[in-house]
């Protein structure tokens, strides 16, 4: 199993207060991954960490077997949404186009080439509607769209998002996590910071289950469980019952596996 992503002994602290403490983990490639766990967690922290926006107080990242630096330009970044200024002018099309910077180079201007690749990536969100459309004018699930196309425009390897699925309708849920899907067909690597519990079996291959400290991580299907989201959630977890409940049902078969073959 060939790692995209290790990281040893990361420690990040706030005025010498622990956010991350001690985090080991390894991902492997292709794989669309859940991070999950309670607000203050430290989910949006890590993987700001990955990407090496945030300084290490101790341990390292490599991604791809490479230090951070030797391997930016195959790295994608979704931020949040609430993080982004969208009364800044610019069109869809603006926006997707910032995702080729990094394949132009110094003071080179976008080709046909770049906005043939921008078209494209607007067309895979569904966004080819509104192509002139300026981002203010968006609602939240086609801004959030927009983004997720500008960061397929890069062409990266490895995508990290922070809540990409957070203020969007059911349709751009479903969308989004089709795309993912695709795109880990391709053997890309997707890193997703997540907060609905009721979708992670449904949604991620491999989860990450995060409280300062790693609580578990590895393939969902063995490491989503009641024990571990006992540990991580402890007495905040109002949807710990809930999502027993969901995780027992999903033990059974379902309805169509009753259904005798001809």
């Amino acid at each position: 199993m060939t790692p995209a992503l290790e990281i040893h002994d990361l420690t990040v602290a706030f005025d010498r207060k622990p956010v991350l403490w001690n985090i080991d983990l390894m991902i492997p490639e292709g794989k669309l991954v859940g991070i999950i766990g309670p607000n203050g967690a430290g989910k949006s922290t890590l993987i700001k960490a990955m990407m090496g926006i945030l300084p290490l107080s101790s341990g390292y990242v490599k991604i791809f077997d490479k230090p951070l630096d030797d391997i930016r330009d195959r790295i994608s970044y979704v931020p949040q949404r609430e993080s982004v200024d969208w009364d800044f002018p610019a069109s869809v099309l603006d926006v997707v186009l910032m995702g080729r910077y990094s394949k132009l180079g110094l003071f080179k201007r976008p080709r046909k080439a770049d906005r043939d690749a921008a078209l494209e990536c607007i067309k895979k969100v569904g966004m080819e509607g509104f192509i002139n459309r300026q981002i203010s004018q968006l609602s939240g699930g086609q801004q959030q769209r927009t983004f997720l196309a500008r960061a397929l425009a890069q062409q990266a390897d490895m995508y990290f998002m922070d809540e990409p699925f957070a203020g969007v309708d059911a349709a751009t849920e479903k969308a989004i996590v089709t795309l993912l899907r695709n795109m880990t067909a391709q053997n890309k690597t997707v890193i997703v910071v997540h907060h609905d519990l009721q979708s992670v079996s449904q949604y991620f291959d491999w989860v990450i289950m995060l409280n300062t400290r790693l609580v578990a991580a590895g393939p969902t299907a063995t490491t989503f469980t009641s024990k571990n989201l006992e540990t991580t959630y402890g007495g905040k977890l109002t949807l710990l019952t809930d999502v027993a409940d969901l995780m027992r049902r999903e033990n059974y078969p379902s309805r169509e596996e009753n259904i005798i073959q001809p």
